[in-house]
């Protein structure tokens, strides 16, 4: 028997359980019994039926009262009977007891396994949802003191950034006096500026999964997404004769879902376009973007032929609708190329300034 108010799932633990910490006591009853707030026990579950559990409930009452613990209202026993129908109880908990005194255990296997029993259905509980880890809230609050972090120093970034770009447009139509010394300023300028430009994305990626984090969303960064596919995918393009070349690229754009299902699809895009050259020497050019609401991924293989009917196709066609909400086309025309478009809804997001003196 299970309480009626138990989800499916825990009743399917717990009546898991106990049936194997019943074995353990030669098939003896086993239950787990709840503290009300008056003092008295209720039955949970147990291997029996809900009569037997009831009836039983005093003998594991007494063997409560008579342990050495605690047992405020709402703690939880697992309660087995002994060969000698006495009654040996152990708390449900989440965490492991301490050892014994002594270096040799003096516990009988009936306690052993009852203690097992309990911490097995305290951890389960947590899992679960019913009680939530005692270092949450610390957790919690390390997350929120990150976000105001990369909050705070994304300003001062985002100032410097500023100023790189308006004094790198400034010296780059200005009338030029000194070439040579003009070029190496604007050479470290442009160093300045990427680099500036890759420390606020990162801050802000780290803003955003705080906050993802607190808000107990699953979001990603797809630009980091795309940027490892196109590493992890070179060196087996430049087997086949391609390259694989970014030539836009997103700020920071965070969606909800899986990272490794998009890494997935986005991987089955370049191998397409490799792929599809068929051996021949090629560059496949990979641009994210944003149109309106839309995160816009464009894989292009001039030279290349891709079927959109073949079975690569459709596995990521169906990871990104299913996955993602979003939507993946093939378009491919013999003799000029093909291209591969993938869009998703990006909820929240931020992008590269398409105005970046650096990036022209």
């Amino acid at each position: 028997m299970t309480h009626p108010g138990t989800s499916e799932q825990e009743s399917r633990w717990t009546v898991e359980v106990l049936r194997r910490a019943g074995a353990a006591l030669n098939g003896r009853m086993v239950g787990v019994w709840v503290v009300e707030d008056s003092g008295t026990l209720r039955p949970l579950a147990s291997n029996g039926t809900e009569a037997q559990a009831w009836e039983v409930t005093p003998d594991v009452k007494v063997a409560v009262t008579h342990l050495a613990m605690p047992a405020p209202p709402g703690s939880r026993w697992v309660a087995g009977r002994l060969a000698d129908d006495q009654w040996c109880v152990a708390p449900v908990r989440d965490s492991v007891p301490d050892p014994p005194p002594v270096e040799r255990e003096r516990r009988s296997r009936e306690r052993l396994a009852l203690e097992l029993a309990g911490l097995c259905l305290g951890l389960s509980a947590r899992v679960l949802g019913e009680g939530m880890p005692a270092d949450l809230d610390l957790f919690e609050r390390f997350m929120e003191q990150l976000g105001s972090f990369a909050q705070d120093i994304g300003g001062p970034l985002a100032v410097a950034r500023t100023a790189v770009v308006r004094s790198g447009a400034v010296l780059a139509e200005a009338v030029p006096t000194d070439e040579a010394g003009r070029a190496r300023l604007i050479e470290d300028l442009r160093a300045a500026g990427r680099a500036l430009e890759q420390a606020v994305s990162l801050v802000r990626t780290v803003h955003d999964r705080a906050r993802a984090v607190l808000e107990h969303g699953g979001e990603f960064d797809v630009v980091q997404v795309v940027w490892s596919c196109v590493d992890a995918e070179r060196p087996q393009a430049a087997l086949r004769g391609a390259s694989i070349e970014l030539k836009t690229l997103a700020y920071v754009v965070s969606v909800p879902g899986s990272a490794d299902s998009l890494r997935m699809a986005v991987a089955s895009m370049l191998r397409l376009a490799v792929r599809g050259l068929q051996g021949r020497v090629g560059t496949v050019t990979v641009s994210l973007e944003n149109v309106g609401p839309v995160v816009r991924l464009v894989v292009s293989a001039p030279g290349a032929e891709v079927v959109d009917g073949q079975s690569a196709v459709a596995d990521a066609r169906r990871v990104v609708e299913t996955g993602f909400g979003g939507t993946l086309t093939v378009t491919s025309v013999a003799g000029e190329g093909a291209t591969l478009t993938l869009s998703l809804p990006a909820p929240t997001h931020r992008f590269r300034d398409p105005a970046l003196w650096w990036e022209r």
